[in-house]
Parts: structure tokens; C-alpha cells; sequence
């Protein structure tokens, strides 16, 4: 067999491959998250900040800290000018 056509094989064998790596997202909630996102994972009644991440060729969660950051929304005044 000659090494050019083994080669060829070889390539288009990898190709679904590849390109099923590249559609990778983890999901939370029905919400679906792109490799490298974000999110506030809720279970067993605690919550946790987490990243969606490659492991062993699938897509998981992975923990970054205890609880999930909070923002405070800040009152503002209306002023009226006559």
C-alpha cells in the first residue's frame, strides 16, 4: 500500500474528530455555555461559581470558588429641573 494514500486516510479519519471538539458547550439550567463561560451552578441547595471546561474529551463544570458573586444594584435619585 503506498504511505500517501495511508496518510490521506488517516487525515480524513480525523477530521469528524476534530470537529466534534469544537462544538463543546456545557449547559446549566437548558442553558447552553461555550468552553471557557461561566456560570452559578446550584446543587443539593448550595451554589458555587464554575467554568465550562475540556476533561478527558468531554465538556465539564469546574469549581472556582464556594457561593456565587452577588451585585448590588445602586438606588439612583431622579432630579427634576424647572
Amino acid at each position: 500500500m503506498r504511505p500517501g494514500v495511508l496518510i490521506l486516510g488517516l487525515i480524513m479519519a480525523l477530521i469528524p474528530t476534530l470537529a466534534d471538539a469544537h462544538n463543546c458547550k456545557c449547559r446549566n439550567r437548558g442553558v447552553m455555555f461555550q468552553l471557557g463561560q461561566t456560570s452559578c451552578l446550584k446543587v443539593d441547595g448550595g451554589s458555587y461559581l464554575a467554568r465550562c471546561e475540556m476533561k478527558l474529551n468531554v465538556s465539564s463544570w469546574t469549581k472556582l470558588q464556594d457561593g456565587c458573586p452577588i451585585t448590588d444594584r445602586v438606588q439612583t435619585q431622579s432630579t427634576r429641573v424647572n
